[in-house]
């Protein structure tokens, strides 16, 4: 995966591993077909961002999640994912921080996660 800098934002060429969704759906019970991409599947790649490291050494909690998956992602196939900090601000004795991850193939949108964290200050 390789990542680079475009307008504030992260870009990485990523790849879903069959064996890697094969396990994962084992663990949750899920038989749909083997070939697609579970939509939570793709929070594994958070950490994966350069931009989300900080995040990584920090104690937060995950609030809410929005998943708007308009193509089904399929194991062996390439794709364009991008994150981004929506947003960013205190909130009492909180910091909330709010995080996109979209995921393209061929310029078309094919799924979009929105996770909001909120860590203690």
């Amino acid at each position: 995966m390789q990542p680079y800098l475009n307008d504030g934002h992260v870009t990485k060429i990523i790849q879903f591993d069959g064996k890697e969704i094969d396990a994962y759906k084992q663990l949750f019970g899920d038989n749909s077909p083997s070939n697609l991409v579970p939509p939570l599947y793709c929070a594994k790649l958070w950490p994966q961002f350069e931009l989300f490291q900080p995040f990584m050494k920090k104690t937060i909690l995950l609030k809410e999640t929005q998943v708007t998956q308009i193509y089904d992602l399929k194991v062996d196939s390439h794709y364009l994912a991008n994150i981004y900090i929506l947003e960013q601000k205190k909130v009492r004795q909180f910091m909330k921080y709010v995080l996109k991850l979209e995921i393209n193939k061929n310029e078309y949108n094919c799924i979009t996660i929105i996770q909001t964290f909120m860590e203690r200050i």
